[in-house]
């Protein structure tokens, strides 16, 4: 038996019992927590922009990429009051092709030419390091239209953002 701080005996077994526990506990509790995020992802991840760049082709889409960060508080906000609804109502699925490409040190994409490249490498091209940030690409990762960084007024981002996304679109149509 080991003795604790304060003079008491512990038993080993209950203590690592209790580890258990506590480790299972918070295995299956961010398990939980990531599926439901999982769940309410209406977003799509990137994963590889040249696959992303043949469709932008095909459908004479934009490929609108919203940079983002683990912890940003201000991508959340422009998640909830922004791009969800626009994404929930139908709007985005039928002007773009919509992902999204986050900052943090172990996400990964296949670039315009299929290689390899971390999503804060991948930003810094565009000087997009600030999140959130939203670009506008066509093929080959060419910009159709003016980066929107950060959030100035939430009430009117969905106005701005149809903006650039209708700028998007007639410079993809137009430079065919």
């Amino acid at each position: 038996m080991m003795r604790a701080l304060f003079g008491s005996p512990i038993d080993r077994n209950r203590v690592r019992s209790l580890l258990l526990v506590l480790c299972a506990g918070l295995f299956f509790g961010s398990a939980c927590a990531e599926s439901s995020h999982d769940s309410e992802r209406l977003i799509t991840l990137a994963e590889s922009f040249e696959v992303d760049a043949k469709l932008s082709q095909q459908q004479q889409l934009p490929i609108v990429v919203f940079i983002s960060q683990h912890g940003c508080e201000f991508c959340e906000l422009l998640r909830e009051k922004v791009l969800f609804p626009m994404m929930r109502s139908g709007q985005m699925q039928e002007k773009a092709i919509f992902r999204e490409l986050s900052l943090d040190q172990d996400f990964f994409a296949l670039d315009f030419d299929g290689e390899r490249i971390s999503g804060m490498k991948f930003a810094e091209r565009y000087g997009s390091v600030l999140t959130p940030t939203i670009l506008f690409l066509g093929e080959g990762g060419r910009e159709l239209a003016r980066k929107r960084v950060g959030i100035n007024n939430i009430e009117y981002y969905s106005f701005y953002l149809g903006q650039s996304l209708e700028e998007a679109t007639s410079e993809l149509v137009n430079s065919d």
